[in-house]
This record gives structure tokens, sequence and C-alpha cells, in this order.
């Protein structure tokens, strides 16, 4: 296992580290590239929406399978088979989109097996981190990891969004398949030898129902995830969809400058991520949920519509606010619950706060029949302030200090 000191000396820390970087990058990108594929070729921001819901649907149906699976097998070799067909998926997504034939129902249909192989590999990577590095390690590590996600998100809708402006969408999708498939090669350059954990020999329904009961007996993580679930229904999951509209109506500069403003989030998250991790703090999710306030003025700017110069600060800001979050929450989660649930707890965590998302990107489109995608992003910030209100008034979320996570007096 590796120490805070030797974080980075180790290869396989660094693959690690490297490989979620990129697979991150992929990951953001894909869905501004489908946008704008679809936008530019006159679907409507509904159309939008049901593509993106159907990418995102299995990955929340299947999180809790591809939990129980990490928990049971190799899940340095969950992961690895999990970019290897992401890229395979990216690249016949590349072709049908250069196809005369193309079809928005087959995009679909490639982007919802894309979401089935993500399933597998979000909740092995956390499984994964304390199997690496040792416990006095993990707020680094963590640090580390929301820096190599922010690293990412920023690369990643920068590169996609310059990609389909300068090139196609297929170019960039072709581009991200590459991306992924240096991720998996990474992976598989990874010699450490993973910590012990408990056999699992139980059914998955019994697996599944033990993950379930962790993450129930900790008030604390189960009232955020529910939190979050909303959050992603009526903030998160309506602004992919409402942000690549305005950005194209109001003419902000379309794709390259929605991808942009993914990169400046991206570049304020590896800020945030150096902090948090040096940062202690004594309440971390209760406070974690007052930085989670960061995000609003990014979502009142562009309800207004506002210059891409204007929104660029707010971004970045909104980059730091998530890369706080991940850091406290991962850490938190990593230091409470035993190794051998680690995973199946994590697919509990992303499947309950990203349950609603699939519904959340086709209401954002939806929305936009029915009132302009700017009122929609200004209700997605009325939605921030008064969810973030709700979780800061929980008391079990309070309570949760960073020395009652040592003593294990959590619940």
């Amino acid at each position: 296992m590796k120490t805070a000191k030797s974080l980075l000396s180790d290869s396989s820390a660094r693959a690690f580290l490297g490989a979620q970087a990129l697979s991150y990058s992929a990951s953001a990108a894909v869905p501004i590239v489908i946008s704008f594929a679809l936008l530019d070729t006159h679907r409507s921001a509904l159309v939008v929406g049901k593509v993106l819901a159907a990418t995102d649907l299995p990955f929340v149906l299947l999180l809790l399978v591809g939990g129980a699976i990490a928990d049971r097998f190799s899940r340095r070799a969950v992961a690895v088979v999990s970019e290897f067909t992401r890229a395979a998926l990216l690249a016949a997504m590349a072709v049908l989109v250069l196809s005369p034939h193309f079809s928005a129902v087959t995009l679909a249909g490639l982007g919802a097996t894309w979401g089935v192989a993500r399933a597998f590999f979000a909740p092995t990577i956390t499984g994964m981190t304390p199997e690496i590095f040792a416990e006095d390690a993990l707020t680094s590590a963590n640090g580390y990891r929301e820096a190599a996600r922010s690293f990412g998100n920023s690369g990643g809708p920068a590169l996609g969004g310059l990609g389909v402006a300068i090139f196609s969408p297929a170019v960039a999708l072709a581009f991200f398949a590459l991306v992924y498939l240096v991720a998996a090669i990474w992976l598989t350059k990874m010699t450490y030898t993973p910590a012990g954990r408990e056999v699992v020999s139980n059914s998955f329904v019994s697996d599944l129902r033990t993950g379930y009961r962790e993450v129930r007996s900790q008030a604390w993580c189960f009232i955020t995830i529910v939190i979050y679930s909303f959050m992603h229904l009526l903030v998160f999951g309506p602004l992919v969809v409402l942000g690549p509209a305005i950005m194209k109506s109001h003419h902000l500069g379309g794709a390259a400058a929605w991808g942009i403003l993914g990169g400046v989030e991206g570049l304020g998250g590896i800020a945030g991520a150096a902090l948090a991790s040096r940062i202690k703090f004594k309440r971390p999710v209760w406070t974690s949920s007052i930085i989670a306030l960061a995000l609003t003025p990014a979502l009142v700017l562009l309800a207004m519509a506002a210059p891409v110069a204007v929104m660029l600060p707010a971004f970045a800001l909104e980059g730091m606010g998530f890369a706080f979050i991940g850091v406290n929450w991962e850490t938190a989660m990593q230091r409470t619950f035993p190794l051998e649930a680690m995973s199946r707890v994590s697919a509990f965590d992303i499947f309950g706060s990203v349950a609603l998302y699939p519904l959340g990107q086709v209401l954002g489109g939806a929305a936009t029949a029915v009132i302009s995608a700017q009122e929609g992003a200004a209700v997605a910030a009325v939605a921030m302030v008064v969810l973030s209100g709700v979780l800061l008034g929980s008391k079990s979320v309070y309570r949760l200090t960073s020395r009652s996570i040592a003593l294990g007096e959590t619940a």
C-alpha cells in the first residue's frame, strides 16, 4: 500500500491516476459531442435530451450490478474491460455519425451500451483506491483522484468542443476512442498487490442487500445521496441539455465555447483538488454542502446568456466547488465503510445520486417546449440553493466530524 509520502513515486499509482484522467476526459466529452452531433443535424433539444438519457439510463440501472461484480472479482480486470469496450463503442459512433443513414435511434443504442460499460467502471475505481493507498494517504489520494477527474473534465470538454467546431463530431468521437484505449493499456501496466479482503461467496441479491444496509446504517450518507439525486433531476441533468441549447441559440460560440467553459470548470477543479487534499475540515460533508453553493453563479449567468468571458470565472468556481465536495465525500466514505463492501457502497452512492439524472436530461429538453432554455437554467439555480439548504439543515450531516469518523462513531 502506498503512503502519503510515496504517493506519486510508484508507477502503479501514477498509472492508476493517469488512466482516470484519460477516462474522465473521454467520458466528459461524450455528452458534448453527441449533443452537437444532433444539434448540427437539426435535431431538437428534446431529441438531444432523449438520446443523452438513453446513454445514462443503463449506467444508472446497472451501477449496483457493477459494484457487486467489482467486489467479487479483480477490480483492475473489470476496469480494463470497461475501458476497452468504451473505446470500441466510440469508434462505432464515429462511423455512424459519418454514415448517410445516421440515426438518432442507433446513436442512442450505442450510447446505451457505452453506459453499460461505464456502470462497471465507476464503482470499481472507487473500490480500488483503498486497495492501493494506505489509510493515512486516502485524503491525498482522493485529492489526486479529484485532480485527475478535474483534469479530464477540463481537457475532455475543451477538446470535444474544439474537435466538433474545427473538425467534426466523428473526428472527436474517434479521438476519444483512442483516449479510452490508452487508458485501458495504462491500467494493465499496474503491478500492485491488492489489499486483502474477504472472499465474496454470497448471491448477488445478498451482496446488494449488504451494500444497501451499509449505506442505510449511516444517516448522513443516506440523506446526502437522496438530496443529490434531486440535484441531478433538477440541476445537473437539465443543464447538459440547456447549456448547449443556450450557447447555440444565442450565438455565444456554440460547441467551442461550451467546451471551453467545461475546460475552465475542470481547471478550477484541479485547483480545488489541490486545496482540498491539504485543508482538513472539522465537518467535512456539512462544509462541502456550503461549498456546493459555489455552483450557483454559473447557473445564474447561463440563465442570463451572459458573454462567455463573464461566465469563465463562475465556471472555474463551480469546478473548485465540485472538487472540494468530491474529495471530502469519498474520503469520508472510504474511512467509514469496510473495504470488502466498498465497491457496492460506491455503487449505491452513485446509483442513488444519479438515479434521476436521465429523467433530468429529458426534463431539460421537454422544458424548452414550455419555457426558454434560459428560464430553465434559472429554475435550476433556484433548485440548487434550496436543496443545498436542506442538506445544511440535516442533523446527521452536521454531526459527522473528522474525529467521529476516525473513532468509528458515525451513524
